[in-house]
């Protein structure tokens, strides 16, 4: 039906379908349902490892009408080469902040642009939404009008998650060491209440826009097939009122402020490098401890956390 709110899924198990792989393009291949008399017409995204046989399919239509295959196939990944530091054997590593201004912010001053895909379809979602607004509860047209609503949104998640998977990657292809703050997203995304209430909403929205949950979910989990290190510093670390010349504690700023001045060394920091040069040097000095505490010849876990060391560093 068009303009459900449903997300509909089938799931298959080895037995209810049949696999075919194309010799010419390893990873592809036809794929026929069970019930049905005919391969699927489907656009690969991506091949699936050559000669493998899925285990299991889904076959998922979103709010947008738009249907999915997804298979699940047991694949080994191979971990990337160690990253050093150019001209030593110590582990490349980089602080990861994340914001508003720019989504990520690197200790070296290496910047990447916030999307802003909700305020660039902004327009066109009102007037689709007016239109939705027009029709009558329960009729087709109303139905139409939410699918079309549905596609946008789609096409915006579409365009983050291939802007997110292309930064992490690339994220974790460069560096051996990633330094993140241990953000609580869904305490940032909590309601506005009393004055204030509409710059908290934009200020929510925005949040929701960068998906920085989602940017951690991805880190994570590639620096465990990879073979690389995500630390996790605590949430109430002080890296954007710390110098990171001197380590003296700065005032309290607003949001608004990007630059400021340490009072002790009279360094002019910039906001976002700043707090990165911090997370990156909190890090390494978790992950020296982490190290410190492994046995002989055994790799640092894919995640290390600050919590880990709320009673000294763990015991090999």
């Amino acid at each position: 039906m068009p303009g459900t709110d449903r997300l509909d899924t089938a799931v298959y198990v080895r037995t209810g379908f049949r696999w075919m792989e194309d010799p010419d393009r390893p990873g592809t291949g036809t794929v026929t349902l069970a019930k049905q008399s005919r391969p699927l017409d489907i656009r690969w995204s991506r091949a699936l490892p050559a000669g493998v046989v899925p285990v299991r399919l889904a076959v998922t239509r979103d709010r947008a009408g738009r249907y999915f295959l997804s298979a699940l196939v047991d694949e080994r990944m191979a971990p990337l080469p160690t990253a050093f530091v150019r001209g030593s054997r110590a582990p490349k590593a980089t602080g990861v902040d994340v914001g508003l201004a720019s989504l990520v912010t690197l200790d070296d001053g290496t910047r990447f642009d916030h999307p802003r895909l909700l305020w660039r379809y902004a327009e066109k979602l009102a007037r689709l939404q007016r239109e939705l607004h027009k029709k009558v509860r329960g009729s087709r047209n109303r139905g139409k009008a939410k699918q079309k609503i549905a596609r946008v949104h789609g096409l915006l998640a579409d365009k983050r998650k291939d802007m997110l998977d292309k930064l992490t990657t690339r994220l974790v292809r460069e560096n051996q060491v990633l330094v993140v703050e241990d953000l609580s997203v869904m305490t940032l995304l909590r309601a506005a209440r009393g004055r204030g209430r509409r710059r908290k909403a934009r200020l929510n929205q925005a949040i929701a826009d960068a998906s920085w949950g989602e940017l951690l979910r991805q880190l994570r989990y590639k620096c465990g097939w990879y073979g690389r290190t995500l630390v996790i510093v605590d949430r109430f670390f002080p890296s954007t009122r710390r110098c990171s010349a001197c380590h003296a504690m700065g005032p309290r700023m607003d949001v608004s402020v990007r630059e400021w001045t340490c009072p002790a060394c009279g360094a002019l920091l910039d906001r976002d490098v700043n707090a990165a040069a911090n997370l990156r040097d909190e890090g390494m000095r978790l992950y020296w401890l982490m190290a410190a505490s492994l046995p002989p010849g055994r790799k640092a876990p894919a995640v290390i956390k600050a919590s880990d060391f709320e009673e000294g560093p763990p015991a090999a």
